[in-house]
């Protein structure tokens, strides 16, 4: 069992992984199979992808467990991730030239292992360049290079990037004199679990393994190829396939990261990480331990122990669970959610009262300690009110998907595939079938869109009044502005959809700027309108539906987003009956979506009687 670069990344969490893992000694040095490094890359590589697509929790603010084993049937991603090491591969050659290695499949492509201590480590490349005497390696992502475009510093009143590119490859920028704005940017890359240093963690663990196995006598240049989050796809096929040249803008799909200095840099740290995996491969001490950032909680790469570590922290309402819990701060001191963890504040009530200084938070408190459900009647009745009817109770399901699909999409665009809508004409009166339309299009590799758009625009008729609704308003709203660009002979109805919109979360939650317009104070207009303990800090409406409705997702074949997305994606794989079948639970979990709002507002309207 040789040890991989993600068993690297995992096996220096902390002391106790390995000895919760359970590594026999005798292992370490032997072989690995191809079967199971694949396994195990193919489970990684299928995360990032997820985790891509559900990162900002976009959608409807619902908690998806990114941590919980991956459906066979999220391979169908694979496929996908297979094609952007391609396009990576073919950018490569572009840039370099020489000769290059990569395949598909993992064990077609280069591995290199270094021995130390009887113990061997081992990671594959996934593009290997010679070009002039020099060796390339480079770390295909499924991630976009926006984080990295986003990391800039100052320079007195000039705001500098991070990086700068000269011809497809980004470089770091280096300030010609000593910046301390640019020190801390730096050691953002240099964060194992930040968004944009856990990348070039990964990079530099490759990097250490491949220059020990040289022993630094070769040239070695290490990049990170992503996808480009500005390239857009002009719609271009040969031969039935997507063809993804240099967009207008000059902009090719996939951008190179020279990582050489940071990863250079992150080799003394690793050598010092590598030093702590060994000697707890060979204590094996699994006594428990501080919990830290290391556990990545709630994270696609939130550690598989979690449940033994955590085993003390209710699943609902942790002391972390408080609405938008970043820290509490007390006596100049901050304790964020493992700070609490680790000082044995492990349920909402164990969190000291005089630390709760945020109204909200107080008054999620008084629910829990008292066991009582908050309703601020006077504002649900105003927020109510203010909506006007007809109200188009709209809800899209969309495909992510890391490669552009049609004309106009970026990579990761939330490309529209469903939508429905409930017509409710007045408080009350909407019919679940009668009311409802749906659009579902009928296949993934056609563009479908705007038939789509035909028949929002059809049923959605705002110009005399009425409003768009939806929960978490925002997503609604920005794919109907995105369909406006694409097809802009429908702008103009599609952008009076956008301006009618509003959110249901205004009603439940709390929306400050509108309460204060409707005359409410700066403590009212600034604290929630509802709240009950089983929401546990979440408005998501898998947790908001089961207290206003006996509406429930179990019953239905597609439960969540995740699941809606992947019967999608794979419909080109399925027989006409599995098709049917798949088209059916799309539409009722689609249909189900809406005509939960519709029951929602039914519900609030009872609570104000």
């Amino acid at each position: 069992m040789a040890i991989t670069k993600t068993d690297f990344i995992n096996y220096t969490r902390c002391k106790r992984y390995p000895a919760l893992e359970n590594i026999r000694k005798e292992k370490l040095s032997s072989n690995l199979s191809v079967e199971e490094y694949i396994k195990e890359e193919n489970n990684e590589k299928l995360k990032e992808i997820m985790y891509m697509i559900f990162d900002t929790d976009a959608e409807s603010g619902e908690e998806i467990d990114l941590t919980k084993k991956v459906d066979k049937q999220l391979n169908a991603m694979m496929d996908y991730y297979k094609e952007i090491e391609i396009l990576a591969a073919l950018q490569v050659e572009k840039t370099f030239g020489g000769k290059s290695i990569y395949s598909k499949e993992t064990f077609m492509q280069e591995s290199f292992d270094y021995d130390i201590n009887g113990i061997k480590y081992l990671c594959y490349v996934d593009i290997y360049n010679e070009s002039n005497n020099d060796i390339n390696i480079i770390e295909v992502k499924a991630t976009t290079n926006r984080k990295y475009n986003e990391l800039n510093y100052k320079i007195e009143d000039e705001t500098v990037p991070l990086f700068v590119q000269k011809e497809n490859i980004y470089y770091l920028n280096k300030p010609k004199k000593q910046s301390n704005k640019y020190d801390q940017k730096i050691l953002k890359l240099l964060d194992r679990y930040s968004d944009e240093g856990k990348y070039v963690y990964d990079l530099a663990v490759q990097r250490y393994i491949i220059d020990n196995y040289f022993k630094k006598q070769q040239k070695i240049n290490y990049y990170l190829a992503v996808l480009n989050s500005e390239y857009i796809y002009d719609g271009k096929t040969e031969d039935g396939k997507n063809v993804y040249d240099t967009d207008e803008n000059g902009n090719n799909i996939i951008v190179l990261y020279n990582m050489n200095e940071i990863t250079e840099i992150y080799q003394e740290y690793i050598d010092t990480d590598r030093v702590r995996l060994e000697r707890s491969i060979y204590e094996l001490d699994d006594s428990p331990c501080k919990v830290s950032k290391s556990c990545e909680l709630k994270k696609r790469t939130e550690c598989k122990f979690k449940p033994i570590c955590f085993s003390k922290v209710p699943n609902k309402n942790a002391s972390y669970n408080y609405k938008r819990f970043s820290s509490f701060k007390y006596e100049g001191v901050k304790y964020d959610k493992y700070d609490l963890i680790n000082e044995g504040y492990y349920s909402l009530g164990d969190v000291p009262k005089e630390w709760i200084t945020n109204n909200n938070h107080i008054i999620q408190r008084e629910c829990y300690d008292e066991n009582k459900v908050y309703i601020n009647k006077e504002k649900i009745k105003a927020g109510l009110k203010s909506l006007t009817y007809p109200i188009y109770h709209l809800d899209f399901e969309t495909f992510p998907c890391p490669i552009p699909r049609f004309k106009g999409e970026k990579p990761y665009t939330q490309s529209c595939f469903e939508f429905s809508l409930h017509i409710e004409t007045e408080p009350g009166k909407c019919d679940k079938n009668k009311d409802n339309y749906v659009f579902l299009a009928t296949s993934n590799v056609e563009d479908q869109r705007e038939e789509m758009v035909k028949m929002l625009v059809e049923k959605i008729d705002v110009s005399n009044g009425g409003c768009m609704l939806a929960q978490n308003v925002s997503f609604e709203k920005g794919r109907i502005k995105e369909l406006s660009v694409i097809f802009p002979k429908y702008k103009k109805q599609l952008m009076q959809i956008y301006n009618s919109g509003r959110d249901l979360l205004e009603i439940i939650d709390n929306n400050r700027e509108l309460y204060k317009s409707l005359g409410f104070d700066d403590y009212n207009s600034s604290t929630v309108n509802y709240y009950n303990n089983e929401q546990s800090g979440s408005y998501s409406i898998k947790k908001t539906l089961p207290l206003f409705t006996n509406l429930t997702y179990h019953d239905l074949d597609v439960q969540n987003g995740v699941e809606a997305l992947v019967e999608y994606s794979l419909f080109d794989k399925m027989t006409p009956a599995e098709l049917e079948k798949s088209r059916n639970a799309l539409t009722e979990y689609c249909k189900q979506d809406t005509w939960a709002m519709v029951e929602i507002l039914k519900g609030l309207r009872r609570l104000i009687v």
